[in-house]
Parts: C-alpha cells; sequence; structure tokens
C-alpha cells in the first residue's frame, strides 16, 4: 500500500504539470494532519524511550517490537535512535503544516513544498523499514507499522498542498 500511495502521489505531481488532475482526497481532510502528526509523535516518542531507556516495548498481540527494537536496524548509522528520527519528523512535519495554514504568497508556497518534502522522505524512509523487517530482521513490530500508516496517510494528505503551492508559484509567474 505504502508503494502504491507513493506512486499515486509522484503521478498526481505529474499529471498537474501536464493540467491534468489525478482525484486526490478531499481537501477538507486535511484537517487530520495535525492529529496525524500528534499520532506518530506518541508512537515514534514511545519507541524512541523503548530504544534509549532500553526497556521491552509492548506492542500488542502482533509481532515482536523488541526483536525490532534490538535489531542493528534501530539505530541510523549506528547513531541515531530511529525513534528519534520519526519524532523529529512529525515536529517537523507538524511545524511545516503550521507554517502553511499562517503563511500566504510566496511564503505559503514555500510552506507547501516543504510539508510534501517531509512527507515524501518520511514515506520513502518508512517504506525501507518496513521492508527491513519481515525481510531482513524477520521481526515485525506492530507500532513501526502504525507509524508507516500514519506517514502514508500523511503524504496523501500533503499531496494537494503541495499541487496548491505549485499552482501559486504558476499564477505569480504570470502576473510579473
Amino acid at each position: 500500500g505504502m508503494v502504491v500511495a507513493l506512486l499515486y502521489g509522484w503521478a498526481a505531481v505529474a499529471q498537474a504539470y501536464r493540467g491534468w488532475k489525478i482525484p486526490l482526497p478531499p481537501a477538507a481532510w486535511e484537517r487530520a494532519i495535525p492529529w496525524l502528526t500528534v499520532g506518530g509523535m506518541a508512537v515514534a516518542g514511545y519507541l524512541a524511550y523503548v530504544e534509549t531507556q532500553d526497556v521491552p516495548a509492548v506492542c500488542g498481540p502482533l509481532g515482536d517490537c523488541n526483536d525490532v527494537q534490538s535489531s542493528p536496524y534501530a539505530s541510523f548509522l549506528g547513531l541515531i535512535p530511529v525513534g528519534w528520527l520519526g519524532l523529529i519528523g512529525y515536529v517537523s512535519i507538524f511545524l511545516a503544516w503550521l507554517w502553511v495554514k499562517s503563511q500566504r504568497g510566496l511564503l505559503k508556497g514555500w510552506a507547501g513544498v516543504t510539508l510534501f518534502g517531509l512527507t515524501n522522505f518520511g514515506l520513502l524512509f518508512s517504506l525501507y523499514l518496513t521492508y527491513l523487517e519481515p525481510f531482513v530482521i524477520r521481526a515485525v513490530c506492530l507500532l513501526c507499522l502504525t507509524s508507516s500508516i500514519i506517514m502514508t496517510l500523511l503524504f496523501l494528505l500533503s499531496i494537494e498542498t503541495f499541487l496548491d503551492a505549485l499552482a501559486n508559484e504558476e499564477t505569480q509567474r504570470a502576473s510579473r
């Protein structure tokens, strides 16, 4: 599903350059972005706590979060716990969303580009981590999958903001 969402988002952007329009989630759904980021912060914060405090994770009846959290892939480049990266990512996405909501004109466009870029990177990184779980680590973390689903939804909801930013840039160029 994450790959399909990524391809869908990129196709929507490519089609927008051609003047075509792919159906996107309703604009009203964008109101879910702050709630999703708060949920993502909670999940990533808990995983960061588990990774840094060396305590067992409580992750429910499915999977084995502790095997995933104790794998060499639980830290980025062996230095930064992935949970902390997720927490930083979700906070950054929340701040970018606030930036989109508080700006007008060119700055709003940059905010939309930033929001889309952060969710795009987050989805790519989540896709990589989700691939590692069953195929390399041979364990699945329900909390990690929850974070991946949240990031996928954030990516899908940020497409419209990005396309609006592109359209506003084109409008500003045409008026010059």
